[in-house]
């Protein structure tokens, strides 16, 4: 990989890594400063989505590893991020409860060799659920108001669609029961598959994505 593009690779993946790392500092900001801090540091937040993927394509430096980073990332901020709002708006435990389905969905389609690449409605709903929490910490009120209702419905509803979809590809995905234990292919050559772009562009549209890392 040319040194361009490596510091490119870098550079993507710290900006991704922001959304973990910041998820790490959200309670100690909302107790401190409040509700409107809060709106400003995640949409701060929540647009790196945007910059990360935008900047892995226009270098070309887009990898599995990108990949699964910006998904657990999202689902660490989403997650963490909703449950400080629920102090104020409890509406949002529901979409708290609908995303860590969807994780769950996610990981039994890659253990059974599925493709879990984010669809458009999976994207869709990231967006969805990023305003509504943003519009929540600026806007709710504690306890049980219609704008509160207002606020968390579009999340609640792009989640049931995100769910409904991923739910009915995994339910094409056959399952398999493992007489023993996969052989691994080295250390160095699975590492050389995360994060090599090449690898990437030609796999991820691939089914049984996980057969790639065993003998």
């Amino acid at each position: 990989m040319k040194k361009s593009r490596k510091k490119w690779l870098i550079i993507v993946n710290l900006i991704t890594s922001m959304r973990i790392i910041g998820s790490v500092f959200l309670f100690p900001i909302y107790f401190k400063y409040g509700q409107n801090v809060m709106g400003i540091i995640l949409t701060v937040l929540f647009l790196t989505d945007w910059i990360d993927g935008y900047l892995a394509r226009k270098y070309y430096v887009s990898t599995f590893f990108g990949s699964i980073m910006d998904s657990i990332c999202d689902k660490v901020m989403a997650i963490v991020s909703c449950v400080i709002l629920c102090f104020i708006n409890k509406y949002f435990i529901i979409a708290i409860i609908l995303e860590s389905l969807i994780f769950i969905v996610n990981t039994f389609v890659l253990t059974q060799k599925g493709n879990i690449k984010s669809s458009l409605i999976g994207k869709g709903k990231m967006w969805v659920l990023s305003i509504c929490v943003i519009l929540g910490f600026f806007f709710s009120k504690e306890g049980k108001t219609i704008l509160n209702v207002l606020i968390a419905s579009p999340a609640i509803l792009a989640e049931l669609v995100t769910l409904y979809d991923y739910l009915k590809k995994g339910s094409k995905v056959k399952v398999e029961i493992v007489a023993k234990k996969p052989q691994y292919k080295p250390f160095k050559e699975i590492k050389g598959m995360l994060f090599s772009p090449e690898f990437y562009d030609a796999h991820k549209d691939d089914e049984g994505l996980i057969t790639h890392i065993y003998k």
